[in-house]
């Protein structure tokens, strides 16, 4: 018995810490431009599934990709529900065909949110952390 407390309760330990340390981590957000108001998480997973390329009054959406792997997967998952390998693949497809054009990929967070902030057709994703007050987040 006390063998086992003392397998248990390190383990234990573990998965407390393991825990509390992802739930530290801030999500990442879809953010539009501030006039954008007919964005919901419906349409922007419509846009990034390809369903989509337009915005509800006809403009054509501008959408966004950070090259960080990590925000790239959480936000595909969680607004799309699919991998973000399965989006590349089908955007490639689709941009060779000339269904679409290719994402403009950014490699931080603050130049999404300056171009998002810019053109008021435009949609990318974030960390939480790094919002502002220039861009409206779609959750």
């Amino acid at each position: 018995m006390k063998r086992l407390k003392t397998r248990l309760i390190p383990s234990l330990m573990f998965l407390a810490m393991l825990a509390f340390s992802s739930s530290a981590v801030a999500a990442v957000v879809a953010i539009v431009n501030k006039a954008n108001t007919s964005a919901d998480k419906k349409m922007i997973s419509k846009l990034y599934s390809l369903e989509a390329k337009t915005w509800p009054d006809g403009s054509r959406a501008i959408l966004y990709e950070i090259s960080v792997e990590s925000e790239r997967e959480e936000f595909s998952m969680t607004y799309t529900g699919k991998n973000a390998d399965t989006l590349e693949t089908n955007l490639a497809k689709a941009v060779f065909v000339g269904r679409s054009k290719p994402h403009k990929v950014f490699s931080s967070d603050a130049s999404i949110i300056d171009e998002v902030a810019k053109e008021k057709d435009a949609v990318g994703y974030v960390n939480e952390s790094s919002l502002n007050n220039s861009v409206r987040a779609v959750r």
